[in-house]
């Protein structure tokens, strides 16, 4: 015969799993403001060596710009990683959630 879970104990679970759900958006959130403020560090970092540079040095303009794609990209590629863990830390703290009713 199959053991119903204690009445607390499933609201508790639900109750938490709803809770993981809400959390999601925040944790994609968190995950991407890092992304976001390691790439604003890093441009303000190559705008201020372009500004020390000029106009006495224009290979600079050729540095600035390759740095500025591959930084672009790298940030793109992180968001997206930070979208994806977010989620995913959602799922496994709902499917946890159920494991514990459930067994």
């Amino acid at each position: 015969m199959v053991k119903l879970p204690d009445p607390k104990e499933l609201v508790d679970s639900v109750a938490d799993g709803a809770a993981e759900i809400i959390k999601g958006p925040a944790r994609v959130a968190d995950n991407v403001a890092t992304v976001a403020e390691t790439y604003a560090k890093e441009m303000h970092t190559n705008v201020d060596d372009v500004q020390k540079r000029m106009p006495d040095d224009p290979s600079v303009i050729a540095d600035f710009a390759v740095k500025t794609v591959g930084q672009t990209v790298k940030a793109g590629i992180g968001m997206l990683e930070g979208f994806g863990k977010g989620a995913m830390d959602t799922f496994e703290g709902v499917k946890s959630q159920i494991r514990r009713v459930t067994g």
